[in-house]
């Protein structure tokens, strides 16, 4: 199982390059300008394991569908997606580093240093930041028309329609995400809906709901058949959600590429700060409140802060609704007629999925 991950993962690595090889080819005639994008484009979609394009042709097997090529077609158009997502979230939430290297726009701010352009370097790498994730989703449209279109019409139409709701959803699910971050902490009680609603637009939709469906959909399954795989992608997605979210509080950042507790300083309204706010006393909410949203807060108002959310149940919590979720997931799954290696192999990416170090 683990070598065939891996040489999906090394197939979609390719397909991704591929694809970017046909922007810079594209892209030219600007020159130097060009090269400096597609440098940080591919940096910034180098690595991980390739989850969302493994959903993907592990849907399509589980289908007994009869092209993989066009499935890891489909799976390097998502896997570019994630990266312009990424692109774009970095300058939404200010963040210094991905992966454990500067942020693309960043990068981008330096290079304004470096040549002593005029203006604020800043500004000028958040707006080629934005930039680069339109470029990357660009990208990842000409991916996914690439793949679809040796696919038969009927197929071809429901891929391109399950990607574009994706593409939509997310879309959305950030400005949501930003809706919720933007009203003052003390009504975080009354944000539980939002903060699920978040989590189920922004992140499942394209890292588990929509994978699954592209994959039923590209080995020809009917509309209940994808119609279910995306009923599984939801609370897989959510999960998925929630693991990085402990991540993102108490994670590695040798693992995780990120600074620890940066989702504190970013202010994320998370589960797991819904739990700690309402189970905290008085001193705690108002460590959260002095702290969460903070740029500038120093190291130990943030190691404050979480420490704050792991003295109460919230951890617990949370890693005791991932389980459940990922139990209703595999459950739903086990109740398909699937192929049965490629059964198995969807059940260990969910659980992949959901208890992930990074």
């Amino acid at each position: 199982m683990d070598n065939l991950l891996k040489e999906r993962a090394r197939a979609v690595d390719a397909r991704v390059a591929a694809s970017l090889a046909t922007t810079a080819i594209a892209i030219a005639p600007a020159g130097a300008a060009a090269l400096e994008m597609t440098d940080q484009i591919a940096a910034s979609s180098a690595g991980g394991k390739r989850l969302r394009a493994q959903l993907i042709a592990g849907a399509h097997d589980a289908f007994r569908g009869p092209r993989p090529d066009i499935a890891i077609g489909i799976g390097a158009a998502v896997e570019l997606f994630q990266t312009a997502a990424l692109l774009h979230d970095d300058v939404l939430d200010d963040s210094d580093t991905r992966r454990g290297r500067p942020a693309a726009h960043r990068a981008l701010a330096q290079l304004h240093e470096q040549h002593g352009w005029l203006g604020s370097a800043d500004d000028f790498g958040a707006a080629a930041g934005i930039l680069a994730g339109d470029l990357t989703l660009m990208a990842a449209h000409r991916a996914l028309f690439d793949a679809t279109s040796a696919l038969a019409p009927a197929a071809a139409t429901t891929v391109n329609a399950l990607f574009a709701d994706m593409a939509e959803l997310v879309t959305v699910g950030q400005y949501l995400d930003m809706r919720v971050a933007a009203q003052p902490l003390a009504d975080i009680v009354q944000q539980e809906r939002a903060i699920r609603d978040v989590m189920r637009t922004k992140t499942a939709s394209y890292s588990a709901e929509f994978p699954l469906a592209m994959g039923a959909a590209c080995a020809g399954a009917s509309a209940g058949s994808i119609a279910a795989m995306r009923d599984i992608g939801v609370p897989i997605g959510i999960a998925f959600q929630l693991r990085d979210d402990v991540l993102g509080l108490t994670g590695a950042p040798a693992v995780t590429g990120k600074p620890a507790g940066d989702d504190v300083r970013e202010g994320k309204r998370t589960m797991l700060v819904w739990h700690a706010w309402n189970a905290t006393d008085a001193g705690g909410r108002d460590c959260l409140q002095s702290t969460l949203g903070r740029r500038d807060a120093s190291d130990a108002d943030v190691a404050a802060a979480v420490a704050v959310v792991v003295a109460t149940d919230a951890l617990e919590r949370v890693e005791a609704e991932i389980e459940s979720l990922t139990r209703a997931a595999s459950s739903q799954l086990a109740d398909l007629d699937l192929d049965a290696e490629a059964k198995d192999l969807l059940t260990y990416l969910l659980g992949a999925a959901a208890h992930r170090s990074a």
